[in-house]
């Protein structure tokens, strides 16, 4: 066996896309942790940006992507750009229901935005798209104010009835200190905000879940880096692994596998031997990635740089020995390359490596514990905060798919001794 681990080495390292990945991800990995990242936690706290007015570019930019979670999302055409406007839609981001995008158009007239409309009916999701004239604060104050605002209804949304309601508010208060302080334009805008300066302050406070760790905002911000360098360095694991494999498929297409069936060597022994291949290609990019991560403090990382080597290398394992297996099990290098990939792309995605799963379907969420990766995200919170049940969490997690792969290996390979 120690001959056969030899032999593969040294094809290894011949090897000029070993190489490319053992230098290239670990250099990513290494480049995303350095990044400053902060806007990289909105994904887990949005609920600090829906009471802001979302100011867009132009008319021609979509609001449908800012409506991630079904927020009720309007499209504000500001033609006034005045202060009292400008109160008008942050009292309505305020509300907490909607989710306000306004773009500032003194070019357009009521006209315009009517012909813009038959295009955003069909190209653009909103609930309402809201046109706000020149001449807004003086028709808020005139005798028709519901000429201060053009609607236009979008959507059957329910949340429509409670959008009506908060701009019939609005123009009945405006009006009414109008009259009260005999003040217009901007002196009327400042006057409603003393009054509503004396409203309750709010407060967001992001609580964990039943038995989950509540962590900070830079930790969370560092958990979302980490998953980008998780996703690179799978890239890594499982490209380098499926090499592995190419020298056992050359070795099966060559007869060299049966000369050393003669031998007396068992197929779960040769499958081990290059088991022991894969472990060894993992510390090598385990130690590349160690001496980049001197370039990194331990704020950039969120915990040591030991903890963190660790996660790598046992993670490491699981994707090379399990590209491995696929390499071998598929007999063609090209079939095992397409196998590497499909591996690489669906676990990182589906463990949730580029966004959270929290807004996902039950059964995404399911399906998502199978991926080696998720356990290593979800643990994540822990050995930030220090405690050691992540660590021994995620060396049982490793041990089960290392059982569970060394055993299909063996079948796999008897399987396919005796189909030829």
């Amino acid at each position: 066996m120690g001959k056969l681990i030899k032999m593969s080495l040294m094809l290894l390292l011949r090897n000029k896309g070993f190489w490319f990945f053992l230098i290239t991800m670990p250099l990513l990995s290494i480049y995303v942790l350095s990044i400053n990242g902060a806007d990289a936690d909105l994904a887990y706290f949005r609920e600090d940006e829906t009471r802001e007015v979302k100011e867009i570019s132009g008319p021609e930019q979509k609001v449908a992507y800012y409506g991630k979670t079904g927020e009720f999302v309007i499209k504000a055409y500001d033609a006034s750009g005045s202060e009292l406007s400008d109160m008008f839609l942050n009292m309505l981001a305020g509300n907490g229901m909607f989710l306000v995008c306004r773009v500032k158009t003194p070019e357009l007239s009521l006209e315009d935005v009517e012909a813009r409309m038959e295009r955003d009916g069909f190209e653009d999701r909103m609930g309402v798209a809201l046109y706000l004239p020149k001449d807004f604060d003086e028709r808020v104050l005139g005798e028709d104010a519901g000429g201060a605002m053009t609607v236009f209804v979008l959507s059957e949304d329910e949340r429509l009835s409670l959008f009506e309601r908060e701009c019939k508010g609005f123009l009945s208060e405006a009006r009414d200190a109008a009259r009260l302080t005999g003040k217009e334009g901007s002196g009327l805008a400042a006057e409603l905000k003393n009054f509503h300066g004396e409203d309750p302050v709010r407060e967001i406070r992001s609580l964990a879940k039943k038995g989950a760790v509540d962590l900070t905002r830079q930790q969370v911000n560092q958990k979302a880096q980490m998953g980008y360098a998780f996703s690179f360095l799978t890239l890594c694991f499982v490209f380098c692994g499926v090499i592995v494999a190419h020298t056992a498929i050359e070795e099966e297409k060559h007869k060299v596998l049966t000369r050393i069936r003669l031998s007396g060597l068992s197929d779960l022994s040769y499958f081990t031997a290059k088991f022991v291949v894969s472990v060894i290609v993992s510390v090598m990019i385990t130690g590349v990635l160690g001496v980049l991560t001197l370039f990194l403090d331990k704020d950039q990382l969120g915990m040591g740089r030991a903890s963190f080597l660790l996660l790598v290398f046992l993670m490491g394992i699981i994707f090379s020995s399990l590209s491995l297996l696929l390499g071998m099990l598929s007999g063609e290098v090209m079939s095992a390359n397409f196998a590497a990939f499909t591996l690489w792309s669906l676990s990182s995605l589906l463990a949730g490596l580029y966004f959270p799963l929290d807004d996902a379907s039950k059964m995404v969420r399911t399906i998502s514990y199978v991926m080696p990766q998720r356990w290593f995200m979800d643990n994540l919170n822990s050995i930030f905060v220090g405690d050691k049940r992540g660590y021994v969490m995620v060396l049982c997690i490793t041990v089960a798919y290392l059982i569970i792969i060394l055993s299909l290996g063996g079948m796999g390979l008897k399987m396919k001794k005796t189909e030829q």
